[in-house]
Formats: structure tokens, sequence, C-alpha cells
């Protein structure tokens, strides 16, 4: 299907950090087509790139099955080491363990909470690391496409892309180590509005559900995010 204007194979994403069955798999397909196809404008980058939808799966699983009972496959954790670190970072989260105890074993509900968790991450981060190209050079390609990819097989990396890969993880530890408290609020807003998102759903007795209230309440979310974000922003896309 098309995504930001460039085709992108759903069933040929990045390979999964965690060991995923057959069944999982496919699930994850038929879901996040639909998703994807809602036009979340709040949730671009989330579900921009391979690799960023790749993340939202990493996390919708460990939602969607209980992530104690899972294990992480080492030979592609290896391949994906900024990938590794967000998981390890957002999973480990006090607000992921109570969404994911909202969310576990529907879904739906999982895929949802994981678009919204990897959107409030991934703005977090290009916000941090904007002044600082070397490592915002090795994030940005999580939610956005650059032109040599488009030639490439999708598991080619350069040498000089596993070094800035390197550099980005030692960045991301550091950045949140010594902004934790910062890292930890921009979960629980992300916590917050799905809050937020479900007394809309009740107000509106079930008629819409969570996926397309996302879609239709752009100003209502983006006032959320203005008034809640620890930045400041205006915006989830930036």
């Amino acid at each position: 299907m098309i995504v930001n204007g460039i085709k992108l194979d759903l069933a040929n994403l990045e390979k999964p950090l965690l060991l995923v069955s057959e069944e999982d798999e496919h699930l994850f397909q038929r879901l996040i087509q639909p998703t994807i196809e809602k036009e979340l404008i709040q949730c671009q980058l989330a579900l921009s790139t391979r690799k960023s939808i790749s993340l939202v799966k990493d996390i919708w699983l460990a939602m969607y099955r209980d992530r104690e009972k899972l294990y992480i496959n080492s030979g592609h954790a290896m391949l994906y080491p900024i990938r590794l670190i967000l998981f390890e970072l957002v999973t480990q989260a006090e607000s992921f363990q109570r969404l994911a105890k909202k969310s576990r074993g529907d879904a739906c509900l999982s895929l949802i909470y994981a678009v919204i968790l990897i959107q409030f991450v991934l703005q977090w981060l290009k916000d941090r690391f904007s002044g600082n190209q070397e490592v915002y050079g090795a994030l940005k390609r999580l939610y956005r496409v650059t032109d040599d990819e488009l030639t490439r097989e999708p598991s080619y990396e350069t040498r000089e892309q596993k070094i800035a890969q390197a550099i980005a993880v030692k960045a991301i530890r550091f950045e949140v180590r010594e902004n934790n408290q910062e890292f930890a609020s921009v979960l629980y807003q992300s916590y917050n509005l799905i809050v937020f998102l479900h007394s809309k759903v009740n107000e509106e007795d079930g008629k819409e559900s969570l996926l397309s209230l996302l879609r239709h309440v752009a100003e209502p979310l983006n006032l959320f995010y203005k008034e809640r974000y620890t930045a400041n922003n205006q915006s989830f896309t930036g």
C-alpha cells in the first residue's frame, strides 16, 4: 500500500524484536492496513515508514500478549539497536504497564495504544535531538524515508549508518537518564490522552471507535497536546 507517497509492503517490515507466532504476524497485518488507511494525521510519525511501523508492531505485541511471557529475539535485536533501546525504555515505564493491563488480549485496543505511545516518544526524540545533526540523522530514519533507501534492499545498512545508530543509542540512553522525569511525563501524557479519548467515546455512547475518534478530533487533540506536553508543541507532527 502507499504510505506518505511511498509504496510499502506491510508483509515485509523489519524483523520483529520479539519471538512472534505466525498467527500474530498475520493478525498485525490485518489490523495495521485499515489503521493506516484511516489517515491518522495526528500520528504521522508513528505510521510513516517501515521502521516506525515495525516499532509499533513490537509495542503492540508486548501489549497484546503479556510482555513478561515474551522473549527477545537476540539475533534480530542486534540488527536494530535504536528500535531495541526505545522498546526497552517504553515497556519498562509505569504508564506502559498500566495501559498493557487494560489492553491485554484485545488486539485492536493494543494497536491504538501502541500507535499513540510511539507517536509521543518519536515526537519527544525529534524535539530533543533536532539540534544534534549526528544523532538526528539516524533518528529521523524512523519516520522519514530518504531517497537512497528507495533504491536499496530494505535490510541494507551502510557502515556509516551502523556507526550513527550506535551513537544515537548512546545519546538516547544519556538523554533519558538525564531527563528521566520529562521522559516519564511524556509517556504519562500519552496515557492521559488515551483516557481522554475513552471519555469521548463514552460521551458518544460508543457510536465511534477510538480509531475513528482519533482521526476526527484533530483540534481537541492538538489543544490537549499543546497544553499538557512538556515541550509545549502545538501539534503531534511538528
